[in-house]
């Protein structure tokens, strides 16, 4: 009966040591939602929603701007007329047509800044697109991590629920104290309790990812065991790869776009220092008809100091613009430079992980084989148990960590999830 148990120990202990070796060598289905289900998921996300419209508002004021303000007018006045000497009466009026016009280049000025406009809002929609897949990113790979702590407090509640089946066994045959079932069922209630914890927090996490995306699938790797071996690092020289990170964001690129459109918003601003003529041209009736009258008239406002503060205010603007793309792009630079070295750095500590685990198991190995030959005890046992079991999951999150910050580096940097269109 002791021997038989030693042997199931020792089974579930080469179980769990097993699951962790073979994470290291096979790939799991659901490492990552299938691409078509994140389109649909981004694609249907409220945020990015509200985005579009502000886009197609956006589009709808460029062609305004693009078109210009000035309207035709049509100025109709009536009027009557009374003469004494004879004393008579005319019916006399005046019609007008006038048009405001648009001079000094503005016209080009105006195409050249609904130009700006439109592609800055276009930019903002490709950036709530992957600010969305970011978010499916982080949720995921929670919903990942909870699963994986599921997963391992399951194999430890197995495991304590068979090491205290059969110390009890072995308490009625008097083969084990009363001590030990004691330790073993206690053991076996706190794993349970763990095990209850592990479950609500990843029901949670798939709970939310499930609400904020709808139709994204379960992630695989939340219900299974193996994990996939660790990505290697980008092959590309860190300073290649922190210049492409910085320029194919579409904050920079948004950033730009602003500050080419002030740019454009202060020469237009600056042009209207120059007022623009209003031409017309009437008709006028007078006598009752008997005198007919046309003619041409030109409006010119004369300009005032506020036109000139007006172009000094774009300008500022347009200068604070440049600041804030600057601003970007040294935040972009120093956003790469951490996520590159979390990269490294979580692979290495997976690494250290691995490492621990292997020597975890070592040593689960010698106090079961010690346990066996009677030589300690079922108190001296389990806590190596538990050290192998929390060995395991740390490598299993750490292993979790490495895939995360991979994906997240490869979606800023546009190799996967790319839905710029």
């Amino acid at each position: 009966m002791k021997f038989a148990m030693i042997r199931c120990t020792l089974a579930v202990i080469c179980a769990m040591a097993v699951s962790s070796a073979t994470a290291q060598t096979q790939g799991v289905p659901g490492y990552l939602p299938a691409e078509a289900e994140v389109r649909e998921a981004v694609a249907s996300s409220p945020d990015v929603m509200t985005v579009e419209a502000r886009r197609d508002a956006t589009l709808a004021r460029a062609d305004g701007i693009r078109t210009g303000t000035a309207e035709t007018v049509v100025r109709a006045i009536g009027q009557g007329r009374q003469v004494r000497d004879p004393s008579e009466r005319y019916a006399e009026g005046q019609i007008t047509v006038e048009r405001p016009l648009r001079l000094w280049g503005k016209a080009d000025a105006d195409g050249r800044l609904a130009d700006a406009a439109a592609e800055a809002g276009q930019l903002t929609v490709k950036d709530a697109r992957h600010e969305a897949s970011r978010q499916i990113l982080a949720l995921w790979f929670a919903a990942v991590r909870a699963g994986q702590a599921r997963v391992a407090a399951q194999d430890n509640a197995r495991a304590a629920a068979e090491l205290a089946a059969l110390t009890a066994r072995r308490v009625q045959v008097g083969d084990a104290s009363r001590l030990d079932g004691e330790l073993a069922a206690s053991d076996h209630a706190r794993l349970l309790a763990a095990l209850a914890t592990a479950t609500a927090t990843e029901q949670a996490a798939l709970a939310e990812l499930q609400a904020r995306f709808p139709g994204l699938g379960r992630p695989g790797l939340a219900t299974e065991a193996a994990l996939p071996p660790l990505p290697p690092l980008p092959q590309d020289p860190p300073e290649r790869l922190r210049t492409e990170y910085v320029q194919d964001s579409h904050e920079y690129r948004l950033a730009m776009a602003e500050e080419v459109q002030s740019q454009h918003q202060a020469k237009r601003v600056d042009l209207e220092r120059r007022p623009d003529p209003t031409v017309g041209m009437f008709m006028t009736v007078e006598r009752g008809g008997a005198e007919r009258i046309l003619g041409v008239s030109v409006a010119m406002p004369l300009g005032s100091a506020h036109r000139r503060s007006a172009a000094v205010a774009a300008a500022a603007d347009a200068e604070a613009a440049a600041r804030r793309r600057l601003g970007a792009e040294r935040r972009l630079g120093a956003e790469f430079d951490v996520l590159y070295r979390n990269l490294q750095g979580k692979r290495a500590a997976a690494q250290a992980q691995a490492d621990a685990a292997a020597l975890q198991r070592t040593t689960a190995e010698r106090a079961t084989r010690a346990y066996r030959a009677g030589e300690t005890g079922l108190a001296e046992l389990i806590p190596v148990r538990r050290g192998l079991a929390d060995a395991l999951l740390a490598e299993r999150l750490a292993a979790v960590d490495v895939l995360e910050a991979d994906s997240r580096l490869k979606l800023d940097l546009h190799r996967m999830w790319d839905f710029d269109e």
